[in-house]
């Protein structure tokens, strides 16, 4: 049975792979790479997106911890997808990656992870108020009382005319002579 805790999890992880595909796509064309196409946006997203699904299976306790996983999760995910992207052709400096890059990579990392974050607790918190309101929603005045049927055995007089093949063997009353 899943828990608002855990649904919060996927949550998290959709919107780290969807985050980070996005990110990594947006900062390759500003980086004038052009907007990636066919099989390199294909393979980038698959990455960005299985980086997001192994944290969201992750079950993170702690006020700094889960902040800080997702940071990692989102900057892995970004490096991941720029080295997939950048396959096709060669950008200055080590792997690609300027500076002024790598400095907007992770800023947008800390950016995205502090609001993913923010938006996990929140959906658990209003879920479990959800949850509580529901009780008072529907709550019923009592139980429902349970109405008795009686099994009865009315015997009664059947037509039997009516039903063709289902009466006596006999001659209709108007071919009998009178007595």
């Amino acid at each position: 049975m899943s828990t608002p805790v855990s649904r919060a999890r996927w949550v998290r992880g959709g919107l780290v792979g969807v985050c980070s595909t996005v990110v990594t796509a947006g900062a390759h064309a500003a980086a004038g790479g052009g907007l990636p196409r066919g099989s390199a946006l294909v393979v980038a997203a698959l990455v960005c997106l299985t980086v997001g699904g192994a944290i969201g299976g992750v079950h993170l306790t702690g006020r700094r911890a889960r902040p800080a996983a997702v940071i990692a999760a989102l900057a892995v995910a970004q490096l991941l997808g720029h080295l997939v992207m950048a396959g096709g052709h060669h950008h200055v400096g080590a792997a690609g990656l300027t500076p002024a890059m790598l400095t907007a990579h992770l800023a947008a990392a800390v950016v995205l992870g502090i609001a993913i974050s923010a938006v996990e607790y929140a959906y658990v918190v209003a879920t479990s108020v959800l949850r509580w309101l529901r009780l008072f929603a529907t709550a019923a005045t009592g139980p429902v009382p349970t109405v008795r049927r009686w099994a009865t055995n009315v015997v009664v007089v059947q037509p039997v005319l009516p039903h063709s093949g289902l009466g006596m063997r006999a001659p209709p009353a108007g071919l009998l002579p009178a007595a």
